[in-house]
């Protein structure tokens, strides 16, 4: 019985070290994600999540072991292979990395001006589209300084999804939030798998 496109993982990692000089961070990390899966990594601050995640979308090396994501082994990929792979990633930071100096929606249109021939009316009714996605909508002239901590890591998540990404990555979505807002935002990244 041959495979099919299904069968493949869309995140395969064997063997994975990384490494910071001497200290060794990931130690010979295996998994697989396939298609239409969610998975979370736990672990204590310090125990490496943040490096396993910079490792799975190309911005950290892996000291040894292999990284393929979506057919693309990560460690020999050129930069325009990693460029291409880039557009199919939303990934939103740990503290949701908003550029402060760029109000709302000129973050969340910024990966639509940068990677895309969209025209600017139509990056307009995107980031409208997706900051109602998240529950911010007329928040796009809003500068990040001026929203909760909970509406930042929601602008971050319309950003991480203006693209529609084929993958979606979180780094501590609701890190520092009360319990109910964080609910909150776990809440939302399970409504958006659904409509991804």
């Amino acid at each position: 019985m041959g495979t099919t496109a299904l069968d493949t993982p869309e995140i395969s990692v064997r063997g994975l070290k990384v490494r910071y000089g001497d200290r060794e961070v990931l130690h010979g990390i295996s998994f697989d994600v396939r298609h239409g899966e969610t998975v979370v990594i736990l672990g204590g601050s310090g125990s490496g999540k943040s490096t396993l995640l910079r490792t799975l979308v190309g911005l950290q090396k892996p000291s040894e072991g292999e990284v393929w994501v979506r057919g693309l082994d990560l460690a020999r990929a050129s930069e325009r292979e990693m460029d291409e792979l880039r557009k199919k990633i939303g990934l939103s930071f740990q503290g949701g990395a908003l550029i402060g100096s760029m109000s709302v929606g000129e973050n969340i249109a910024l990966p639509l001006l940068e990677h895309s021939n969209l025209a600017p009316s139509t990056v307009e009714v995107m980031v409208r589209i997706k900051l109602e996605q998240v529950g911010l909508s007329g928040f796009e002239k809003y500068m990040p300084s001026e929203l909760s901590g909970a509406m930042r890591k929601r602008a971050a998540v319309a950003r991480a999804i203006a693209m529609a990404p084929e993958i979606l990555f979180f780094d501590e979505p609701s890190a520092g939030l009360a319990p109910i807002t964080a609910a909150g935002i776990d809440n939302l990244i399970l409504d958006l798998k659904k409509a991804y």
